[in-house]
């Protein structure tokens, strides 16, 4: 126990620690190629930060728990729009200047809705593969559709930016394995069930990536960023995380779940349209959230 909780612990040092490098290096990436602030978000940063969430389910699924493979993926959807994005709002409101941060939003919502219809009897290894085929689609389409100038970020060498990068993405990550590793622990020695420890603590611990990335990129005043990471990830937890545990193996129907991820993603896709999402937003979704939790444990 002393152990998981030290673990816990270092982990949380890590993500704060590496959420700050990884933003910055990012960032400055991102001006060299003259890439929006959304892209790099959607892109680069959700996918890396996403890298918790598939290697968990993959290998949930791997040792024939598929009900933390499924709960970590959707559950770290919902986390991130209601948890992390209303956050990021309470530090700091977004303003959206750009159309293309609109459109990935309902791409995300015609995405999600797909999902759905696919996964109403469980998922398939059929259902996988068009899961990550779909991914790919969304890749393409974003960086297709999102060339807006980046915001202006200060002079630094590329090839420290991209160290900074590299260094601050292998702390987030392993400051969350850490965290997972030492949070399910805990957990199950508790004698929590798979499907609950799957939905919150993994999930939770899997989305602090998002989490520390989105509150660092709000604080530099980078809002399309923190969308974009939210877009990005949550895309990458179904298209991939998701997908890749169903080739792995069956998955059972989640619809309920499935249900509220596509209804925030609905409600988000409506806070973009009016370009702007503060902190009464923020607030909503937390509320939304807790609500969640507290379904989820009665």
């Amino acid at each position: 126990m002393i152990i998981d909780v030290l673990l816990f612990i270092f982990g949380l040092i890590l993500l704060s620690y590496g959420s700050d490098w990884f933003i910055v290096g990012s960032s400055r990436v991102a001006k060299f190629f003259k890439i929006s602030d959304f892209v790099i978000g959607a892109t680069i940063i959700a996918v890396g930060t996403s890298l918790p969430e598939i290697v968990t389910s993959v290998y949930a699924a791997w040792i024939n728990s598929p009900e933390i493979s499924t709960g970590n993926a959707i559950g770290s959807c919902i986390a991130n729009v209601g948890l992390v994005l209303g956050l990021s709002l309470i530090f700091s409101p977004i303003v959206i200047k750009e159309s293309s941060v609109i459109k990935n939003t309902y791409a995300y919502v015609l995405f999600l809705i797909i999902a759905c219809v696919l996964g109403i009897y469980g998922f398939s290894w059929v259902d996988g593969i068009i899961l990550v085929f779909l991914f790919t689609l969304y890749l393409r389409y974003t960086t297709n559709n999102g060339k807006e100038e980046l915001n202006e970020v200060e002079e630094t060498s590329y090839v420290r930016a991209v160290i900074l990068l590299v260094i601050g993405l292998v702390g987030v990550i392993l400051g969350s394995e850490m965290f997972v590793n030492g949070a399910r622990n805990i957990a199950l020695t508790l004698g929590v069930s798979e499907k609950v420890v799957g939905f919150t603590l993994v999930a939770l611990g899997t989305s602090l990536p998002e989490l520390a990335v989105s509150i660092a990129a709000a604080k530099k005043k980078l809002g399309n960023m923190v969308l974009g990471n939210i877009v990005g990830s949550n895309v990458a937890n179904i298209g991939v995380a998701l997908g890749l545990s169903a080739i792995v193996t069956p998955l059972p129907p989640q619809n309920l779940e499935m249900g509220i991820t596509l209804f925030m993603a609905v409600l988000l896709a409506m806070f973009a349209k009016r370009r702007k999402l503060g902190r009464l937003e923020g607030v909503l979704l937390l509320i939304m959230y807790c609500i969640f939790l507290y379904t989820l444990f009665n």
